[in-house]
């Protein structure tokens, strides 16, 4: 399984943003200029009469669930793709992560969603993967069936939120940002260490290595691999925090031509604006589904978890809304 980056994503969105606000407006423009815009201004629609859909009952009765839409929370999906430079193909959104923007409390929630929820995909696919569409799969295959507009509905659809917006991160930028801020400290378990072939406790990485760490699995599972996924964003946080501002001018520079979003040049400018507000909000984080051993539904050998939809998207609403 590729590495899930969504947590950088996250990480290196909010650092772009501190960063650009030091310096002056036109180049925060230069900078912008590297990212790719793709289908800019192209709303999502929000689904109506969902009753219609082929979909198990666990997954009809969280239909039934209003859409969670509050003035001043707003939200983008974060996503971490495992698309090469040249590749044709939408790849893998092995990362998912909802970040909400709460202006009310003043907070960052982070959600990340793992990539094997068993979920109901939109009957919309890029014209290229209609004979690969299954209506009920793993949540990551929207993103590889139609990108990140299918991945957006069938996130809206499941999960009873407003996100008509995402910012996506490539393979290639993982390991730049990290590289750009001078690398990041971790503190290695011994099972850890002995995977990457290191001595156990704070060990200094650059991206490469931070991008080993951030795919181990096989010595525990993909919940205690997300939590090292967290890991690294915390420790990149944290490290962006102190550097000086010509490091994070470069690490913006490194992370935007990474950077694919179907906001505006404009709109992401108004974010940056804004970003003095933000950099004083909490940030904390969820992880969906609630449960480490959900029912499990395998389809042509592949594994996902059949979660609790109300249950899950009860937490999720609490946590956007806290």
């Amino acid at each position: 399984m590729k590495v899930s980056k969504g947590y950088i994503v996250s990480g290196t969105l909010l650092g772009l943003a501190l960063s650009l606000v030091v310096f002056v407006m036109g180049y925060s423009l230069i900078i912008l200029n590297n990212v790719k815009y793709e289908n800019t201004g192209v709303t999502i629609p929000i689904e109506t009469n969902l009753q219609t859909v082929e979909a198990p009952d666990n997954m009809k009765e969280g239909m039934e669930v209003p859409v969670f839409d509050e003035e001043k929370i707003w939200n983008v999906l974060l996503i971490g793709s495992d698309a090469r430079p040249g590749d044709t193909s939408f790849g893998r959104s092995d990362a998912m992560i909802l970040m909400t923007v709460n202006e009310k409390t003043g907070k960052i929630h982070l959600t990340s969603l793992m990539r094997a929820i068993y979920v109901s995909i939109p009957n919309e696919p890029d014209p290229r993967y209609i004979y690969n569409y299954t209506p009920n799969y793993m949540l990551n295959a929207a993103h590889a069936w139609g990108g990140p507009e299918l991945l957006l509905k069938t996130v809206q659809r499941n999960f009873r939120v407003d996100v008509p917006n995402y910012i996506a991160v490539d393979f290639q930028g993982f390991t730049e940002v990290i590289d750009a801020v001078g690398g990041v400290t971790i503190n290695l378990t011994e099972a850890e260490a002995y995977h990457l072939g290191l001595a156990p406790g704070p060990q200094w990485m650059n991206g490469a290595t931070a991008l080993d760490y951030s795919r181990i699995r096989k010595i525990d599972s993909d919940f205690n691999r997300m939590g090292r996924q967290r890991t690294v964003i915390a420790a990149l946080i944290n490290k962006m925090r102190t550097v000086d501002v010509v490091t994070l001018a470069k690490t913006a520079e490194a992370i935007a031509p990474s950077l694919t979003t179907n906001y505006s040049k404009n709109e992401l400018l108004g974010i940056i604006s804004k970003s003095p507000s933000y950099q004083k909000y909490d940030m904390d984080e969820l992880m969906l589904p609630l449960e480490q051993y959900d029912a499990m539904v395998y389809i042509n050998g592949m594994e996902m978890y059949d979660i609790d939809w109300a249950r899950n998207i009860d937490a999720l609403h609490a946590h956007m809304r806290k």
